[in-house]
């Protein structure tokens, strides 16, 4: 009984810690398109960052975010989201913008379908931002 008498004028900061670990961060980068997944014949091929690739591991091909960015991918027909991370260069199909790993598909609940309209956010530095806006200049010229 001592300790919950101690506990209780603590209790409004143990409450908004709580509420701040579990509020989204501040995502300063967001993509929709589609994605696919990764084929199984890939298994133990090496990626882009070096690592091999597993299907169970939680990963995902982009075409331009830095290696060992962490995303947020949302399928949008399901609201399923999860987090990711980018350790391969893709997808290289002109109407997608991620490949993710057999068990990210999974989790987002479109293995089946092959393909899901997604969103995807991260928190990048300013600098990487920049480097993005120049590139999207760049592709926008004639």
């Amino acid at each position: 009984m001592i300790h919950v008498l101690v506990l209780l004028p603590a209790l409004p900061l143990l409450v908004a810690v709580f509420l701040a670990c579990q509020a989204e961060p501040d995502y300063n980068f967001a993509q929709q398109g589609n994605a696919s997944y990764y084929a199984n014949l890939l298994k133990g091929h090496p990626t882009a960052s070096g690592t091999l690739y597993h299907p169970d591991s939680l990963t995902a091909a982009h075409r331009y975010l830095p290696l060992g960015t962490q995303i947020m991918v949302i399928n949008l027909k399901n609201n399923r989201q999860i987090k990711v991370t980018v350790n391969d260069r893709g997808p290289f199909h002109s109407r997608r913008i991620l490949d993710l790993s057999r068990s990210a598909a999974d989790s987002l609940g479109f293995r089946q379908a092959g393909v899901a309209e997604i969103i995807i956010k991260a928190v990048l530095s300013e600098k990487v931002l920049e480097e993005l806006h120049f590139l999207n200049q760049d592709n926008k010229k004639p």
